[in-house]
């Protein structure tokens, strides 16, 4: 892997997580007022946590984050681990199925499943040919949409009322979180940053600032939207900007999920295609079919709703993925080695495990 720089590095992590999960966040907290901007910063601080788990996990072992977990808990710890991205992956493409279905039915006047269908089939085509545009126009196309976002954050945020934000659904609170989680999780790339970067220290640095630069993004798109619109927050969030800019609100408002959406399918696409290859050792062509067609079946099933698919993602593979596997790793790592790098207090280990696991199972029990 080419030498990264620290603005480089950053800018990857920031693009891996500003994405189509950003979008849903306010539908999923517009029942929570300022409540929904502390689970925000609150899961945001988590995952940064156990981001900074996995960090210090890659210093001492190479390869995916399945791997490094049959590392430290065996071939069990693996297959979880590859079973939660999975889940994580199946459920994003799911959401991004129903959202581009929503987008393309109110941008020409399909029926939503036709849009879905025609959709899910070019994105899918994208993904089999393994069309990936470079790492500089990933960026740039990331930076876009970040400032495309800021643009409808200054829009809408002037029209906020605090009457809005003072009502509180606690019944809300669960799904909530799981949309949080699903627009923080990028622990995939720490790795790889880390390889590129060579050194720890300066991969920490990188890792507070994709981390924290999100996680001020959220709040204040949170804040803007669930201000305005209360209870009415549309599911894609920027679709709402018609009601206040008329068809041009609506175009934009539009364009830009799509754009995120497209981005996203194809590089959770290709990556879970990469994950099936190398756990079951099939043919490119298989793994394919296995990564599209799932999430196909289940949305023509009536799982067609993007913020239950995003919850759905950040709930049961999320959790797993982002939160109690990296923690219960990292335990497992302390009393193997002698020394780490990060100095991280051990409540605070122990701390961020127990929350995610009350979570998970709380969330479970709220099915």
């Amino acid at each position: 892997m080419k030498k990264l720089s620290l603005a480089e590095a950053s800018a990857i992590l920031i693009g891996t997580q500003i994405g189509a999960g950003v979008l849903g966040l306010p539908y999923a907290l517009k029942d929570t007022g300022l409540l929904g901007i502390i689970i925000v910063i609150a899961t945001g601080l988590l995952t940064l946590l156990t981001a900074l788990f996995v960090l210090d996990l890659a210093a001492h072992s190479d390869g995916t984050l399945s791997k490094i977990a049959e590392a430290y808990l065996g071939k069990i710890g693996g297959y979880l681990m590859f079973l939660s991205i999975s889940v994580l992956s199946y459920g994003a493409l799911i959401a991004y199925i129903a959202g581009s279905g929503d987008i393309l039915s109110s941008l020409f006047g399909i029926n939503e499943k036709t849009g879905a269908l025609i959709f899910w089939f070019v994105m899918s085509l994208i993904v089999f040919l393994g069309l990936k545009a470079s790492g500089e126009a990933e960026l740039l196309l990331n930076f876009l949409l970040l400032g495309a976002l800021t643009l409808a954050i200054a829009l809408v945020m002037p029209k906020a009322d605090v009457s809005n934000l003072t009502k509180i659904d606690y019944s809300a609170i669960t799904k909530g979180i799981g949309v949080a989680v699903f627009a923080y999780v990028s622990h995939m790339v720490v790795p790889e940053m880390l390889k590129g970067l060579g050194d720890v220290k300066k991969t920490t640095k990188a890792v507070l600032i994709g981390y924290l630069v999100p996680m001020v993004f959220y709040a204040f798109f949170v804040l803007a939207f669930v201000g305005t619109f209360g209870s009415k927050t549309p599911e894609l969030a920027t679709s709402a900007l018609e009601q206040l800019y008329g068809r041009l609100g609506n175009v934009l408002g539009l364009i830009l999920p799509l754009a995120a959406i497209s981005t996203s399918y194809i590089g959770i696409g290709l990556a879970q295609m990469d994950n099936m290859k190398e756990i079951f050792g099939i043919k490119r062509s298989h793994a394919w079919l296995l990564t599209v067609i799932p999430p196909l079946l289940v949305y023509f099933a009536g799982l067609n709703s993007f913020i239950n698919a995003l919850w759905m993602a950040g709930t049961f593979g999320g959790l797993l993925y982002a939160g109690i596997l990296p923690t219960v790793m990292y335990i497992k790592a302390k009393k193997i080695h002698r020394k780490l790098h990060l100095p991280i207090p051990h409540s605070f280990v122990y701390l961020s495990g127990l929350v995610f696991f009350l979570v998970f199972i709380y969330s479970i029990l709220s099915v």
